[in-house]
């Protein structure tokens, strides 16, 4: 029998395994006493040879007990199995008793139950089911021995039938325990399950506050975020509109200074602020003075001459003033051709020019 053979047993297991054949050698060794007094009374080979069966019987109980308590399992078991080997013997001396013996392989594997696996309990079954029918046949058929007198037979008989019915009666405490320790282990399993189903319920619904105090976090960050955004960009449009200031100078002449580097987002702006300022003053003439840019490349004349062209479709003329050497060797060098475009000196030469008073 292999180790793969044992269901794998618990302590309290190996406890109900050895308290079974202690208790199972003790109804063994009543039968063995009573067995030896027979024997010391009638001297019969029957008796004596039942006599030492019996003792056989006790001394493997107790080595299976023995081997048990070390831990044994599956040698106690084997030797438990072996044992079976009683009835067919106990058969074979007291034939009028085979019907009793017929119950060893029963109680074996009455004992085994709990402790082997399905497919070798199937096997063990057929075994003793085969052992009972051959013990009933020995019994009745083997004479090795004289019959025992007749006063012991009913005596006899009770014995084995008490002796049966408390092994089976213990076997049926025993399994009554076992289910109730596993019914007291699904009880705590349930207990832990419940205790953990409820943290876990706990968690999940600490984690989802966690979740919208986080989202609500991040709302409020967004909206701040886009009340940051507007903010911004209405600073820009007021940044904008403080570095291109329209500054009316007369009833019909505007000046618009451009400061700092221009590129194309700047231009367009400049170009829709200058032409605004020019219909909403219904202006005659408009003064750039680019004194504060740093340079003029072909982006940023293109974009001076589209403003001309526009605000003379607006019937204002367009007056280009700051334009310094460094400059006018860029313009010139770029081969960009602002002879469309009026120029003066200085700003206060552009105001004369438009006969205005400074």
């Amino acid at each position: 029998m292999s180790e793969s053979t044992i269901s794998i047993l618990t302590l309290a297991q190996v406890r109900q395994l050895r308290r079974f054949f202690l208790w199972v050698a003790g109804i063994a060794g009543i039968v063995a006493v009573v067995a030896t007094v027979s024997a010391a009374i009638w001297r019969t080979p029957t008796l004596i040879a039942l006599m030492i069966l019996d003792w056989v019987l006790v001394v493997g109980l107790l080595q299976a007990w023995s081997q048990t308590r070390s831990g044994q399992v599956r040698v106690a078991l084997i030797t438990f199995i072996a044992l079976i080997l009683y009835g067919l013997l106990g058969a074979i001396i007291l034939p009028n008793v085979a019907s009793l013996m017929a119950f060893a392989p029963v109680l074996a594997i009455v004992a085994m139950l709990p402790f082997l696996s399905g497919v070798v309990l199937r096997r063990l079954l057929i075994v003793a089911w085969i052992a009972v029918i051959v013990t009933m046949v020995l019994g009745s058929q083997v004479r090795l021995f004289p019959p025992i007198p007749e006063v012991l037979e009913l005596p006899f008989q009770f014995a084995g039938v008490l002796g049966i019915s408390a092994i089976l009666l213990l076997q049926l405490w025993i399994f009554h325990e076992r289910l109730l320790g596993v019914i007291s282990q699904l009880r705590q399993t349930n207990e832990a399950l419940e205790h953990e189903r409820t943290g876990l319920q706990e968690r999940v619904a600490q984690r989802t506050a966690d979740l919208q105090q986080a989202l609500a976090e991040v709302e409020r960050q967004m909206a701040e975020q886009s009340r940051l955004l507007a903010e911004n960009e209405r600073q820009r449009e007021l940044i904008r509109g403080l570095s291109m200031p329209v500054l009316p100078v007369s009833q019909e002449t505007l000046v618009m200074p451009l400061v700092g580097e221009l590129d194309a987002e700047r231009i367009a702006v400049a170009q829709a602020t200058a032409l605004q300022a020019i219909d909403r003053a219904d202006a005659r003439h408009l003064v750039l003075d680019i004194t504060g840019m740093p340079f003029v490349d072909t982006t940023v004349a293109a974009g001076l001459i589209q403003l001309v062209q526009s605000a003379r479709l607006l019937g204002a003329t367009v007056t280009l003033v700051g334009v310094r050497p460094e400059v006018a060797q860029t313009m010139v060098a770029l081969g960009i051709d602002l002879s469309e475009v009026t120029t003066a000196a200085d700003l206060a030469s552009a105001l004369r020019r438009q006969q205005v008073t400074v």
